[in-house]
Formats: structure tokens, C-alpha cells, sequence
């Protein structure tokens, strides 16, 4: 899975609150996910939640994956900064915010 070796599964720990976030960083949307429960992604609650496929996305299953073979990203943001990156994915579905911090993260 393309996703695993991109390291798209994001897991956001909020410094304060020790509330633990798991991301989705796609190339065009972010998706917030519960691994091996739901998605925010329309594919998931179309074809999953509606019935129409018996199995839940990608994300949902990739996040599984990931997590047993260890191939996420962890980051630890402020409460602020945790905030921001969930209120830009459900109101703009993608976030700056998160892309600024892996990519100080990895400098």
C-alpha cells in the first residue's frame, strides 16, 4: 500500500490533554480516523455506513496496518495546534497546520 511507504498515518499527541488524534494525511483531503472503527472520508460513510460495501475505506484498514507494522508518523502538538489541525480537516478537509509541523518535524 502506497499510503504505508509514505507514511501517511499520522498520530497526534495534544501536549496538554494527552488526547491521542489519528490523521490520514492524503494528498488532497485529511481524513480524522478511528483505527478499526470509522473515517471522516465520504467513501466510508457511502459505502460503509449506507451498506453498501461490507467492509470500511482504505484509511480505516490502512491505519490497522500501520499501526501493527509500525509505519505511522507520531507528533506531539499544543492543545492550540491540535485544535487547528482538526478544526481545518472538518471545516476545509485538508490542514496546513499539520503539514507545517511534520515538516519541522523532519528538519
Amino acid at each position: 500500500m502506497e499510503a504505508l511507504k509514505n507514511r501517511r498515518f499520522i498520530i497526534i499527541v495534544d501536549t496538554e490533554t494527552s488526547l491521542v488524534l489519528y490523521v490520514f494525511k492524503g494528498v488532497d483531503k485529511d481524513y480524522l480516523v478511528s483505527p478499526c472503527k470509522m473515517c471522516t472520508c465520504s467513501d466510508f460513510v457511502i459505502n460503509f455506513l449506507w451498506g453498501k460495501r461490507k467492509h470500511p475505506c482504505y484509511h480505516v484498514i490502512g491505519f490497522y496496518i500501520a499501526l501493527k507494522e509500525q509505519k505511522f508518523v507520531k507528533i506531539a502538538l499544543s492543545h492550540e495546534e491540535v485544535k487547528e489541525v482538526v478544526f481545518e480537516i472538518v471545516f476545509q478537509g485538508f490542514s496546513k497546520l499539520l503539514r507545517k509541523a511534520l515538516s519541522r518535524q523532519m528538519s
